[in-house]
């Protein structure tokens, strides 16, 4: 076949394009999908509506027009973005001067380069899942090109399934013993993690819950032993100390810390976090951390910080403490942490003034703030008015409906008119328990604003406003708080036997949240063994056959034995077919030795069927012998695996057979 003219030939070659191009689909421009549509239907048009073929002028205009449009979009034609798009528009485009096999050829590897490419957005198990969909469509429509007529559909899907079983084993040995080295193979351009999102380290009105919304998992912990409840899990991310009386932000940075000191109150909690890029380097720890992992380092406000912004799926495992008690207030940092905007109205000022004068320490202050918040009507609610250009004021003494955010910048405020050192945390609280995998899955949506005050007692205090408002939040996490409010159960009266009632999972909402479950516990053992098989992980496995003293020769050594095996295991498979094979016919052409004495001689042209058929027409007294070498012969020649018992019974029946 020269040209491209066979229309299920073509179809072939249009099918496997979509399942190439579609996982790019949600992160390209719609024009960029749209030119690779319309290059593959006005192709199929061609072919079977006669439409018009573009000339060679038109073709290298649109092309041009194509790479202009793609530089007006990125202001670059490097890179991973305007890389990927320039594949996708030309295959569009080549769509359209498809003649010959080899331009066949060329587009259906163009595929496989598109399909490759698609892991530099994501490492996913659907994609991956995907991708061996994908690759094997395009498989067999390279089977269909290069024979285009005696091959099913359900043919050339078996020996594309086939193709790519016998390359299994090859590519299990290549991936687990290529040697691997730190960090990424080849450096991203920074349109890479354009697309990774997480905790930003300014707060301001609404910003939690701008992130409350994404249902994408922050992360994941394994503990060992049972988990603290839920009220426990303040995963802490960043200390937010500045404040321009609108929103906060994190202090200078200071010098990182090779240790923190506090005092543990409690047993220590042991857990493995497995942390999902998001281009920012904060840690989430369950505070306080009492250790600190490699490659991480500590900050004096006893966050963790990782030394270049994670773009990769991080694991690492920590000890903390629930219960503690830290040392001194360094002066500088309590002027930091007393510090007031301009814009603090009276009317606050006063208020915490008030509660100054009636209490003796930080601790009965912050309990007036809290009876106040749950005094005076104040609401928890997922969708909070807009506030101006003073939110506290407008929130403490007008709306007095907020989230997270609202309660714990108002907090803080109160706290530090009072003279109170105070700041705020923003991090993650609670999460979801995986039952089916025993493992805490924390979602973006479990984002939480909390306030620590410093007290002599104690140091530095967790409080949290929330609590004082909507309980459930504590105790039952952000998405029975979620569902509460979209069923008009009213918070802060926990428990009840409305919100039990709200919380209670019909069967289609089981069986959708342990669907969920075990396709997340398929995702972790993805991401463990495949998406994340790094330097570290390799040593381990290889520690575990016996090989401690690893070293690249080592493992070229080794890759390169494990290959040899392989492919000489392969040769002795074919060679064994070809012996029985050969064996076969050696013993057929006996056979038909003995007919052509009975004067039953088989032509050049006949196969086994039909000299079969002619000599059962002949001599029907011979018709059960001849029927049953027959069948025997093609199964030991032709069968996808050759029995030794088929070959035995065929060498006994042709010594049987008599003319």
């Amino acid at each position: 076949m020269n040209t491209v003219h066979d229309r299920s030939v073509l179809l072939s070659l249009l099918v496997a394009g979509v399942g190439a191009v579609a996982p790019h689909v949600p992160e390209m421009p719609p024009w960029i999908v749209a030119v690779f549509a319309a290059g593959a239907v006005w192709r199929y048009l061609i072919d079977t509506q006669r439409w018009h073929r573009p000339g060679r002028f038109v073709r290298v205009a649109l092309m041009v027009l194509v790479i202009v449009g793609i530089f007006r979009q990125y202001g670059t034609l490097l890179g991973r973005d305007p890389g990927i798009a320039l594949l996708i528009t030309l295959l569009g485009l080549k769509f359209l001067e498809l003649k010959t096999q080899r331009d066949a050829v060329v587009t259906l590897f163009v595929y496989y380069l598109v399909i490759l490419g698609s892991f530099l957005y994501s490492q996913s198990l659907w994609l991956g899942c995907w991708a061996l969909v994908a690759v094997t469509a395009s498989t067999m429509a390279l089977m269909h090109l290069m024979q285009p007529t005696g091959l099913t559909l359900f043919s050339r899907l078996r020996l594309s399934a086939v193709m790519l079983a016998k390359a299994v084993p090859l590519m299990i040995v290549v991936y687990l013993l290529f040697p691997r080295i730190s960090g990424t193979l080849w450096g991203l351009p920074a349109d890479a993690y354009s697309g990774l999102t997480g905790m930003s380290d300014i707060m301001q009105p609404g910003s939690i819950r701008s992130l409350s919304e994404s249902s994408e998992i922050a992360f994941r912990a394994t503990f060992e032993g049972a988990p603290p409840p839920l009220r426990e899990l303040y995963w802490r991310g960043l200390v937010l100390t500045d404040t321009n009386g609108r929103g906060w932000s994190r202090a200078a940075p200071a010098s990182p810390a090779e240790s923190i000191s506090f005092t543990p109150l409690n047993d220590p909690v042991t857990y493995q976090v497995t942390l999902e890029p998001s281009n920012k380097p904060w840690m989430p720890a369950l505070e306080l951390p009492g250790m600190r992992p490699k490659g991480a380092r500590y900050q004096p406000d006893f966050t963790l910080e990782h030394r270049d912004a994670i773009r990769e799926r991080l694991n690492y495992t920590l000890t903390s403490y629930t219960r503690y008690r830290t040392g001194e207030l360094a002066v500088a940092e309590r002027a930091k942490t007393l510090r007031l905007p301009e814009n603090v109205s009276p009317r606050t000022r006063d208020l915490a003034e008030q509660w100054r004068r009636e209490n003796s320490n930080p601790a009965s202050v912050a309990r007036a703030a809290l009876d106040y918040f749950n005094r005076e009507n104040f609401v928890y609610t997922l969708n909070p008015p807009l506030l101006g250009d003073n939110p506290v004021d407008e929130f403490l003494f007008t709306t007095r409906r907020g989230f997270c955010e609202h309660y714990a910048a108002a907090f803080v405020t109160l706290m530090r008119a009072a003279g109170i050192p105070s700041r705020v945390v923003i991090g993650y609280l609670g999460g979801e328990v995986n039952t089916a995998g025993n493992y805490l899955i924390v979602r973006q949506s479990d984002a939480h604003a909390w306030a620590e005050i410093w007290s002599p007692a104690r140091g530095w205090m967790r409080v949290d406003p929330t609590g004082a408002i909507a309980p459930e939040r504590i105790e039952l996490g952000f998405d029975a708080v979620r569902r509460l409010e979209l069923q008009g159960v009213a918070l802060g009266r926990l428990p009840t036997d409305a919100v039990l009632r709200a919380l209670q999972l019909g069967w289609l909402e089981y069986v959708a949240l342990h669907t969920r479950w075990y396709w997340d516990i398929s995702h972790l053992a993805w991401y463990r063994w495949v998406a994340d098989y790094g330097k570290e992980r390799q040593e381990k496995f290889l520690m575990s056959l016996g090989i401690e003293k690893i070293s690249w020769g080592r493992l070229f050594s080794l890759l390169l034995a494990c290959v040899l095996l392989i492919t000489l295991g392969y040769a002795l498979v074919l060679w064994r077919t070809k012996k029985s094979s050969d064996f076969a016919l050696a013993l057929y052409r006996r056979f038909c030795g003995k007919l052509a004495r009975a004067e039953l001689v088989r032509a050049p042209h006949e196969g086994p069927l039909d000299f079969a058929r002619r000599c059962v027409n002949r001599r029907p007294d011979l018709s059960q012998q001849v029927r049953i070498i027959t069948d025997n012969y093609l199964r030991a020649r032709y069968g996808a695996t050759v029995q030794s018992d088929t070959l035995r019974a065929l060498k006994r029946e042709i010594r049987r057979f008599q003319a």
